[in-house]
């Protein structure tokens, strides 16, 4: 053990006093959490909440984003102030061993493949869009109609993102996302501007939660086979997980901050009474510890701000063009992106081009993104489960092991026939109930708990910060109760 003046490292001068130009220099793996998200969230589900409900959903990205944020810097603030990842601490929960971290991580490692078969589904649908001349009624073998076509396009994107994964080339695709998707963005801020949406209505719909029965239009014939018997509350609940990602996401990026060493986080483990300690006898050991924790605070608040920032603008712009078009287009069924070019072609028709190269560099950047973190993610799980097993040398093997079975595990999904798997919606509504907003809720719970438990009272949370936790888990728990008592028993 280090000697009591020296638990903590040094913050860097730019953490010490904040200014918005040092910002930057503490945005780590929250980014990644972000480009994992603006993908499939808000291009398809942020989007197709504008189209069904207009503005009255728009709550769902404001709150979820802002608890989420709370429940992932409860996390990131622990193992910054002791080293220690928050699913090795609720080992120690009362009650049966492990029982909370195997509620948490065992759906968390399950629910992989969906992901990785929903995500290359939405862009091989796009895909085939794209370079369809006319239907393809024919079946071939068990797969119905386009279904083969959609099956084999999604097949190469997850060959091409696992490629990537594997050898590690993903530089190039990350500059030429961030200058397109850039260039998107600035389009999709000048579109919105441009149309002028309602701001009282759009006001209403960000503050004042509500849970509105489907308009009549979704009875249409060509979305009738996805509208009919589903709950409304089955859309809340994927909106819910669209932003910034589910608990399977943040214990991954939890353990990613050991890459960054702020605070004790990747430097050691220091134990409770070690902390006591030195809280006790070395007053600077608090203050240290306190500017350290302004690290993942920095680092959070900068990605969920942009993830809620991007998901709202296209929620407003699936109202605005999507919604209020006659007849109303909805992302559904297999095409759950083609509709929404509209929201660059209103300012000009070849703007198609920007929005086409950005819907791909997103998607497969979420793809990507998605490996990385959910190779952490599996590490963490097994290293608080079963620790002898996540020596250095295994724990290359595991996220070896990890990749792989994402791959297979999305490719058996896509090439299962859509009446065994279901369609993407289904697919994503499940995930979404079982490892979504409850399994947040329950998070905030487990975290308020190991506060108290692992760190002595200077390093505990103040007030506002456990307050604030406090009722994030009370909301996304109760919203995630009743999403789910739609899905099972309705």
């Amino acid at each position: 053990m280090e000697t009591q003046d020296t638990l903590y490292p040094e913050p860097p001068a730019a953490l010490q006093v904040v200014r918005l130009r040092s910002l930057a220099t503490f945005a780590g793996p929250g980014i990644i959490i972000a480009s994992v998200t603006i993908g499939s969230g808000e291009l398809v589900w942020a989007s197709r909440s504008g189209a069904i409900f207009g503005y009255s959903m728009l709550w769902c990205f404001l709150y979820a984003g802002v608890f989420k944020a709370i429940q992932v810097y409860s996390a990131a603030r622990h193992i910054t102030l002791c080293g220690e990842h928050p699913i090795v601490g609720w080992t120690k929960m009362p009650g049966p061993p492990l029982w909370f971290p195997l509620l948490i991580a065992v759906p968390a490692i399950l629910l992989m493949p969906v992901a990785f078969s929903g995500i290359p589904e939405i862009l091989g649908g796009y895909i085939d869009h794209l370079v369809r001349y006319e239907a393809v009624e024919t079946a071939i073998g068990p797969w119905k109609g386009i279904e083969f076509w959609i099956n084999t396009w999604s097949s190469v994107v997850l060959c091409v993102c696992v490629t990537l994964a594997v050898a590690s080339s993903y530089d190039i695709l990350e500059k030429a996302s961030l200058v397109v998707l850039g260039v998107m963005l600035a389009c999709i801020i000048a579109a919105v501007a441009v149309l002028g949406p309602n701001l009282s209505e759009l006001l209403t719909g960000l503050f004042v939660p509500q849970v509105t029965d489907f308009p009549e239009f979704v009875r249409r014939p060509d979305l009738a086979t996805e509208f009919n018997d589903r709950s409304p509350w089955l859309e809340v609940a994927l909106y819910l997980a669209a932003v910034g990602g589910g608990a399977y996401d943040y214990i991954g990026y939890i353990g990613m901050l050991r890459q960054k060493h702020w605070g004790l986080a990747g430097q050691q483990v220091a134990s409770r009474t070690e902390l006591e300690t030195a809280t006790q006898t070395q007053p600077e050991t608090v203050h240290k510890a306190l500017i350290w924790s302004r690290a993942p605070f920095w680092d959070i608040s900068l990605s969920f701000a942009l993830v809620i920032l991007v998901t709202l603008l296209f929620a407003v712009l699936g109202k605005l063009v999507l919604h209020d078009h006659v007849p109303a287009l909805v992302p559904a069924n297999n095409d759950l992106l083609t509709a929404q070019e509209g929201f660059v072609t209103k300012l000009h028709s070849n703007l198609k081009w920007i929005y086409r190269a950005g819907v791909f560099l997103a998607l497969m950047g979420t793809l990507y993104g998605a490996f990385e973190i959910y190779r952490h993610t599996f590490v963490e799980s097994i290293s608080a489960v079963a620790p002898r097993w996540t020596t250095p040398q295994r724990v290359a093997q595991l996220r070896r092991l990890i990749v792989l079975y994402c791959f297979l595990g999305g490719l058996t999904m896509i090439w299962l026939p859509e009446g065994i798997a279901g369609s993407i919606v289904a697919r994503m509504t499940f995930g979404s109930i079982v490892s979504g907003a409850a399994s947040c809720g329950l998070w905030c719970f487990a975290m308020l708990w190991l506060d108290r438990v692992r760190l002595p009272a200077p390093l505990q949370m103040g007030r506002r910060l456990w307050w604030s936790l406090l009722v994030s888990g009370v909301v996304m728990t109760g919203l995630g109760i009743r999403s789910a008592y739609d899905y099972f028993f309705s």
